[in-house]
């Protein structure tokens, strides 16, 4: 598979595409996670590479990930997958973070309105842009955050073969805080413990440079 994006300004949100193959003009592609000031230059790169998206994962529901979906769907109207847990965050996307940046962000949501989107389970595998994906729910940063696991069979292209999407579950060297709304660190560590059991595969976070699975397991202090 073929993999690019850009990078929200606001937080940093790393804003994925994926596309199967070789990623050639013309192929379907897949989004993850929708920074709020995200859809111009997505749209840009996309245009670019003549990339078609299919559908969009969330992989949270926090505000930073998902403020910018408006402005995405209107460009690109094709369904958008959250976790079923996190699905009530849609409601008031500045109400489930640290009353200071609910602050903040009160001002980027003035005229919010909820988006259709799709309910994703623990477990649940989608066929999508040529790709698949199987979800995972993994709770403590949020209670509906999920890691998407992305495999093509194709063998083409020069990219991997298989990629984890963690969101704010993993990072290079760290994880996400719980300390905020519907944070738990109980549920963090049972994740965390599901996530030393998965294949050595690259790791996309929602912030942060890329990595991978060994890479972690042999020095990340929270694994």
């Amino acid at each position: 598979m073929e993999i690019t994006g850009v990078r929200a300004q606001l937080l940093d949100v790393n804003c994925y595409a994926v596309a199967a193959g070789d990623g050639s003009e013309g192929s379907a592609c897949l989004l993850v996670d929708a920074g709020f000031d995200c859809a111009d230059d997505l749209a840009a790169v996309l245009d670019d590479l003549g990339w078609r998206p299919e559908a969009i994962l969330l992989t949270h529901g926090h505000a930073d990930h998902v403020l910018g979906l408006p402005h995405l769907l209107e460009r690109f109207p094709v369904p958008a997958h959250l976790g079923r847990p996190d699905l009530y965050r849609l409601d008031d996307p500045a109400g489930g973070v640290s009353p200071q940046f609910a602050q903040a962000l009160a001002p980027l949501a003035q005229g919010w309105r909820r988006p259709d989107v799709v309910a994703v389970d623990d477990g649940d595998v989608l066929e999508v842009a040529g790709l698949r994906v199987t979800a995972a729910l993994a709770p403590g940063h949020t209670e509906g955050s999920m890691l998407y696991a992305i495999d093509d069979a194709t063998g083409a292209g020069d990219g991997p073969g298989s990629v984890l999407m963690s969101g704010d579950v993993l990072f290079a060297g760290s994880i996400g805080r719980t300390d905020l709304p519907g944070g738990d660190p109980a549920a963090m560590e049972v994740s965390l413990a599901a996530l030393r059991d998965r294949p050595d595969t690259p790791v996309l976070p929602g912030h942060g440079p890329a990595t991978s699975m060994s890479h972690e397991l042999t020095s990340n202090p929270f694994l």
